[in-house]
């Protein structure tokens, strides 16, 4: 049952991206950010308004809130500024890395730790992902890695996937010392607000025309998308371990090439046996019980 809502949640989170492209705005990324993060508070408010505050936080939410605040702002930045100073096809590759820091940050966070066969089902994925990234620009499979030392955009995207790596476990801590639903109403609103004087100072000029009709109606759907994949994305981490969350949510790149071929009629050439590998990966760690 996870895996399908994983998936669910992957394909929203990719199809909230297709919208955004298909919307036409071409404002900086803060500014779209924050008006997502905004419209999609709208509809936890109603959430957060009829669960209420539990009757006793844990003692370890408030530091994950804090945590997670700080970390997730820093990475959507420092990976903004990564895809400044380098070229998308170089630096991306770096982001199939992710779930294979996550075993690791899981375990120092949550004490949890994936079976043999979820470990496997992870590596399988990532390979599988990072497939899809690859590109013929690349002189060898190895070479993403040597651009380390010669893009510094890359070595950023690598510093987002530590940084990243930490959000799950984070999410799952704060989850288990509060409630699902008062944790993802409460921390997307809370996320909005301060995310505010960044957006604000970003680009004055389009933080105020963002929210002219015109521009704000484009915004609805991808903010509406923005809601349902994060609740979809939070109830899976009570149900299945972070790392394992992470790997789904990894494919989010084989969503993308099957949207792409759908809405842009972009093509699938060189990316159906890395999708093979995807599929093989997820079925390894829905059959490893890692729960």
């Amino acid at each position: 049952m996870w895996l399908l809502i994983a998936l669910f949640s992957t394909a929203l989170s990719t199809l909230e991206n297709v919208f955004q492209k298909k919307s036409g705005l071409h404002f900086n990324a803060s500014i779209v950010m924050w008006g997502i993060l905004v419209i999609s508070s709208v509809f936890y408010i109603p959430l957060l308004i009829n669960v209420g505050m539990p009757g006793e936080l844990g003692s370890a939410f408030w530091p994950a809130v804090i945590a997670r605040l700080v970390i997730d702002t820093a990475a959507f930045l420092l990976f903004l500024r990564a895809l400044q100073v380098s070229e998308l096809s170089v630096a991306v590759p770096m982001l199939s890395l992710s779930p294979i820091f996550v075993i690791f940050t899981s375990a120092a966070i949550n004490n949890v730790w994936p079976t043999l066969g979820g470990v496997i089902g992870i590596l399988v994925v990532v390979g599988g992902v990072y497939a899809l990234h690859f590109t013929k620009g690349y002189q060898s499979w190895l070479s993403p890695f040597r651009n380390i030392a010669n893009h510094k955009g890359v070595l950023m995207i690598l510093l987002v996937c530590v940084l990243w790596s930490f959000v799950s476990p984070l999410k799952r801590l704060a989850i288990d010392n509060s409630d699902v639903s008062f944790y993802t109403a409460f921390f997307q609103i809370l996320w909005a607000v301060l995310f505010t004087p960044i957006a604000f100072f970003s680009n004055r000029k389009a933080f105020l025309s963002l929210w002219r009709w015109s521009n704000f109606k484009k915004l609805l759907p991808v903010g509406a998308l923005d809601a349902a994949q994060i609740w979809s994305q939070n109830i899976v981490l009570t149900l299945t371990l972070p790392v394992y969350a992470s790997a789904v949510r990894s494919t989010g790149v084989l969503f993308a090439a099957l949207f792409g071929y759908y809405f842009f009629k972009e093509t699938m050439k060189g990316k159906i046996v890395p999708a093979v590998i995807i599929m093989a990966g997820l079925i390894i760690i829905a059959l490893s019980n890692g729960h």
